[in-house]
């Protein structure tokens, strides 16, 4: 149930607090989509360390889940169209901050923050609260703060990061997504997205909703994922473009890029 996903997040925080013992200089969050169990998205994130480790960089990192649990395919699909609906023209407040790629670091007020983390965790993100507490702390540790989402995970980081870069133009330079597989409609300010035209799940949904266009061939695999919507199999698969151009884009946003 959705009164389970806050407390999977909390867990998952307290899981994942060894890393601030660390003194990496960048921050790597995966934000898995959906109809993920807790363990996938361990297994994701664990794969994205070896695959950026694999290209050469990833020095300084430190790496954690920002987790949202599944309560089943069709259960996910609902909030995926309620998440789809926070992007629309009617709640343009929200989306204020974005303007052709421009922003206003800082415009939200606290009282504004925290009445839309209230309506958006009550209504389509209940880990909001905990995820932004983890992306917090991150960045009071003076990290860089690189999301890594995958497919509905791309709705909850950018939500996330509306809400930290429109709190604190402190916080701005240092919030950065690479999303993959992105079914949202736009990015946010200094973030960038990887989605294979073959992906047929992204493919679909464009169909009904506005999403940002594909901009990676990768061909047709489908006996890795008939789909071509894996983030493990497709995306991460060494053997196609998507991985290398996923890695350089989490390099160039980390404190210390090593890649060409």
């Amino acid at each position: 149930m959705r009164l389970l996903k806050p407390l999977m997040s909390t867990l998952l925080a307290f899981a994942s607090a060894s890393v601030f013992a660390a003194n990496g200089e960048t921050a790597v969050v995966f934000v898995n989509g959906m109809n993920n169990t807790f363990d996938d998205a361990i297994a994701s994130m664990q794969v994205l360390k070896q695959r950026v480790s694999a290209r050469g960089a990833g020095k300084g990192y430190v790496y954690g889940n920002a987790y949202n649990a599944t309560n089943g395919f069709f259960s996910d699909l609902y909030q995926v169209f309620k998440q789809k609906g926070q992007e629309g023209e009617k709640v343009s407040g929200f989306w204020q901050m974005v303007d052709g790629g421009n922003v206003t670091p800082g415009w939200m007020s606290t009282a504004l923050r925290d009445k839309y983390v209230a309506t958006l965790s009550k209504e389509v993100t209940p880990e909001l609260p905990e995820h932004l507490k983890f992306y917090r702390q991150h960045l009071s540790a003076n990290r860089k703060l690189v999301l890594v989402p995958h497919s509905q995970g791309n709705l909850y980081a950018n939500i996330s990061q509306n809400i930290l870069i429109g709190e604190s133009a402190a916080q701005a330079p240092n919030v950065f997504a690479v999303g993959v597989a992105s079914p949202a409609a736009r990015t946010m300010p200094n973030s960038t997205y990887v989605t294979s035209s073959a992906d047929a799940v992204i493919g679909a949904l464009r169909i009904i909703k506005s999403v940002l266009p594909s901009n990676i061939s990768q061909g047709f695999h489908p006996f890795k994922d008939f789909l071509g919507h894996s983030f493990t199999k497709i995306y991460m698969d060494s053997s196609m473009p998507a991985e290398l151009a996923i890695v350089r884009e989490i390099d160039r946003r980390s404190a210390a890029p090593v890649l060409r």
